[in-house]
């Protein structure tokens, strides 16, 4: 059972991910007695692609962690894959240092990247991958895309029949999503000094470990890394070490000590 007084986890699904494929990382998080929220983003199985911007989903999730703010809520938010665009233009604005000076008493403590693209304002995900989708995106009618082959991509160090459960778990994604630029994401703002965590995969087939390293290096400020030998789906084959990097949190220092 959720302690209602232990911060809310909102994990933000990475694309053609549904709720369900968090599930393993749900259920650590309530074991542990951490209430959880998973966020369904607009641009994910969407039946308007064309209005499915990148910020169109990180006005939705901001929505979310507003209403939970609401309820003096303390969040912490964790960030898979595209995700990371959208969870960071949701707290931008949110830090519980940000909104104690207001005079609230909830906000956002700190944020997980989970093999999560950190792109700057301004710049869309296929901009700042060199102008490229990569070649596991497929593209249909309509302005959507699904994945190529992701039991190899995604799903490379999950047993078979459950990878193969997840592969046909996936939906479509609005392409739009990818290629619309990227809103003000909150790892950059002072207030999330010492506040974020990147986690580091290094098994990871869709994003590899330069990449995460060039997402880190670019970013410009400094993340507290924590490196797993992982596929990109740590939420499945490592959800216990997702859990402790959420359980590192010191209150009297307000960061992740890992």
């Amino acid at each position: 059972m959720a302690d209602r007084s232990k911060p809310v986890c909102v994990i933000v699904p990475g694309a053609w991910h549904p709720e369900s494929a968090y599930a393993d990382l749900v259920n650590h998080l309530n074991d542990n007695e951490y209430p959880v929220v998973t966020a369904r983003l607009p641009s994910f199985n969407t039946d308007n692609p064309s209005a499915s911007t990148c910020a169109a989903d990180g006005d939705a999730l901001k929505q979310v962690l507003l209403s939970l703010i609401e309820e003096d809520k303390d969040i912490f938010v964790l960030n898979h894959s595209y995700g990371g665009l959208p969870g960071g233009a949701a707290a931008h604005g949110l830090s519980k240092v940000a909104l104690q000076r207001q005079g609230k008493k909830g906000g956002v403590l700190g944020l997980v990247y989970m093999s999560a693209f950190v792109v700057p304002e301004g710049l869309s995900l296929v901009e700042y991958l060199g102008g490229q989708h990569p070649p596991y995106l497929q593209k249909h009618q309509a302005c959507l895309c699904t994945i190529a082959g992701a039991r190899d991509t995604l799903f490379n160090d999950i047993e078979p029949a459950k990878a193969a459960k997840l592969e046909s778990s996936l939906l479509h994604h609005a392409i739009l999503a990818f290629e619309s630029p990227a809103p003000a994401p909150a790892w950059a703002e002072p207030e999330f000094s010492s506040k974020i965590v990147f986690v580091k995969c290094t098994q990871d087939m869709a994003l590899p470990v330069f990449v995460q390293d060039m997402f880190i290096q670019r970013s410009g400020v400094q993340w507290a890394v924590k490196e797993l030998e992982s596929s990109h789906s740590p939420f499945i084959s490592h959800p216990e070490e997702i859990v402790g990097v959420i359980a590192s949190w010191n209150e009297q220092k307000e960061q992740f000590i890992l």
